[in-house]
C-alpha cells in the first residue's frame, strides 16, 4: 500500500508544481508595468517556491481524494494556494529571524541584499533586502488568494473553502505574534512558558501544516461539516507533532539535510518544548549552558554546540519524541475508523507518518 501511495502522491506533486508555477506567471504578467522590478520580485519568488516536501498539499490533494471528491483540479489549485502562502509565511519568517538560508539556499531577503551592491550612503543594501523581503512576502501572500480565487469561482463549497482559508491564515498569523512575543521574554521567564509554546505549535504551524489541508481537501471534494470537524480534529496533533519534529530537527538535524545550520534555533532564542524540558528539569549546568548561548547570534560555535548538547542531555529530545508518540497514534487511529475512499485514506496515512516521522 506504501508503494501506492507514494506513486499517487508523486503524480500529485508533479500537478501541484505545475499549479504553483502557473500562478506565479500570472503574476509575473501583472507586475511587469513595474519593469526591472517586477522581474526581480518573480524571480526572487520563484526561488522562493523551489522545493519543499509540499507535504501541506499534499495532505489537501489527499483528503480531497480520502472524501470522494470530483473536484480534482480545483483540490490541486487550493493547494497551490497553501503552498503561496507558507511561501510568504517563510519569508515573512526569515525577515523577523534575521536567517541566512532557507532549504540551504540564500533567503528571499538576502538574495534582494545581493542586488544592492551600488546603493547611496543613506542606505544600506542590508535594510533594502529586509524592506524587498517583506514586500516579497506580501505579493506571495496575493499569489495564494489569486490561486485560491481561480479554485473556488465555481465550487459549489465556494463560501466554506473561502473562510477555512481565512481562519487558517490569521490564525497563522497570531501565532507568529505570540512566537516572538515568547522569545522575547526574558530567560527567566522560560520555566512558565510552557502552555505560550504549545499555544504557539498550534496556532503558527498546526493550522496550516495539517489541520488546514485536511479541512480544506475535505471542504473542497464537499464533505459535511462534521466530517470537516473530524479532519481538522485529526489535523491539530498531527501538526503540532510536524512542529515537535520540526525542533528536534533544529537542534540536532544535519545541514546538509535541513538546509539550516546546526543550532539555528537555539542562536534564534527560539522557544521551544525541548528547551523548555530542558531548563526545567536539568541541572545548573545544563541551565549556563543554555543561557550563555540561547539568543546570541554572535555566539561562537562552541557555546551552540555545549547549548545543544545541554538540551540533549537534560532529556530534550527524549521529550519531545514521547510527545510526538502521543500526539501521533491516536490520530491515525482516529484517521482509520473513519468511512475514507481507500487510495485516498492511503495516501492520508502515508503522508501523516511521513510529516512526523522526517529527516528533513
Amino acid at each position: 500500500m506504501h508503494d501506492t501511495a507514494d506513486t499517487l502522491t508523486t503524480g500529485m506533486r508533479a500537478r501541484i508544481d505545475a499549479r504553483i508555477l502557473t500562478t506565479l506567471d500570472e503574476t509575473a504578467q501583472a507586475i511587469s508595468p513595474a519593469g526591472i522590478a517586477g522581474t526581480e520580485m518573480v524571480e526572487v519568488l520563484r526561488a522562493s517556491a523551489r522545493g519543499g516536501k509540499r507535504l501541506r498539499a499534499l495532505l489537501t490533494v489527499g483528503s480531497h481524494a480520502a472524501n470522494g471528491g470530483r473536484y480534482e483540479d480545483e483540490a490541486v489549485t487550493v493547494a497551490a494556494a497553501l503552498e503561496w502562502f507558507q511561501t510568504a509565511a517563510l519569508i515573512h519568517d526569515d525577515v523577523l529571524d534575521g536567517s541566512d538560508l532557507r532549504r540551504g539556499e540564500p533567503a528571499a531577503h538576502r538574495r534582494f541584499e545581493s542586488l544592492y551592491s551600488d546603493v547611496g550612503a543613506e542606505h544600506s543594501a542590508e535594510e533594502l533586502g529586509r524592506a524587498a523581503g517583506i514586500l516579497a512576502g506580501d505579493v506571495a501572500l496575493m499569489i495564494s488568494h489569486r490561486a485560491l480565487d481561480s479554485a473556488i469561482a465555481d465550487l459549489p463549497a465556494r463560501r466554506e473553502v473561502a473562510s477555512l482559508f481565512a481562519s487558517m491564515a490569521e490564525l497563522v498569523t497570531a501565532g507568529q505574534y505570540l512566537d516572538m512575543r515568547i522569545a522575547s521574554a526574558p530567560l527567566s521567564a522560560l520555566e512558565g512558558q510552557r502552555d505560550d509554546i504549545m499555544a504557539t505549535m498550534r496556532s503558527k504551524t498546526a493550522s496550516y501544516s495539517a489541520e488546514g489541508p485536511l479541512a480544506l481537501g475535505a471542504a473542497v471534494a464537499g464533505a459535511d461539516s462534521s466530517r470537516i470537524e473530524s479532519m481538522r480534529h485529526i489535523g491539530v496533533p498531527l501538526g503540532v507533532a510536524f512542529q515537535l519534529r520540526d525542533d528536534v530537527l533544529g537542534l540536532v538535524g544535519s545541514p546538509e539535510t535541513t538546509g539550516k545550520p546546526a543550532g539555528d534555533d537555539i542562536r534564534e532564542g527560539k522557544r521551544t518544548i525541548l528547551l523548555w524540558h530542558a531548563w526545567t528539569h536539568g541541572s545548573h549546568a545544563h541551565r549556563a549552558a543554555i543561557g550563555a548561548a540561547l539568543g546570541d547570534r554572535q555566539a561562537p560555535q562552541s557555546q551552540i554546540d555545549a547549548a545543544v548538547e545541554a538540551v540533549i542531555d537534560a532529556g530534550g529530545v527524549d521529550a519531545a519524541e514521547e510527545e510526538i508518540a502521543l500526539l501521533v497514534e491516536p490520530a491515525l487511529v482516529e484517521l482509520d475508523t473513519l468511512d475514507l475512499a481507500p487510495e485516498g485514506a492511503a495516501v492520508l496515512r502515508d503522508l501523516a507518518v511521513r510529516l512526523t516521522s522526517r529527516s528533513a
